[in-house]
């Protein structure tokens, strides 16, 4: 059986660039408003362009927040990953709280890796998916070995 550590080490640090873009669209397009414009002829206004960006930004910092949010629970419960001959169980957030989950390695019916987002899926025979985000991991070799082992 092969264990592996799947739980963030600093959530806040790897999630810095959306919490600082967030806060910019938020904030400069109110200290600043401005309009977009094609050479002479405008696109949008600035208060559409500033309700825009805000939105934007909310969005980006609510992704964040959800991000720090999974992984301090995921930390709090110790999340574990284990594979043996024939079974993976993995945490699995629902609702804020942690629950272990497991699937049999023959019902995988594919694995896709997203390098721009860094997110294994396994997709299992009846359709479900789910999501192994390499930020939990300890590196990126222990998602390469826990995605070998996956497709044994």
């Amino acid at each position: 059986m092969k264990t592996f550590n799947y739980t963030s080490t600093s959530a806040i640090k790897e999630n810095i660039t959306y919490l600082i873009l967030g806060v910019a669209l938020i904030v400069f397009p109110l200290v600043h408003p401005f309009g977009i414009r094609i050479g002479a002829k405008p696109i949008l206004g600035p208060v559409p362009t500033t309700i825009l960006l805000i939105m934007a930004g909310l969005y980006m910092l609510y992704t964040a927040y959800r991000k720090i949010r999974n992984a301090r629970a995921l930390s709090a419960q110790g999340g574990v990953i284990s594979v043996d001959d024939e079974t993976v169980t993995y945490p699995a957030i629902r609702k804020g709280q942690v629950e272990k989950e497991s699937f049999p390695i023959a019902e995988i019916a594919d694995l896709a890796y997203a390098e721009e987002d860094g997110i294994l899926t396994v997709t299992l025979n009846d359709g479900r998916t789910i999501r192994f985000d390499v930020d939990f991991f300890d590196s990126l070799d222990q998602l390469k070995e826990f995605s070998t082992l996956l497709q044994k």
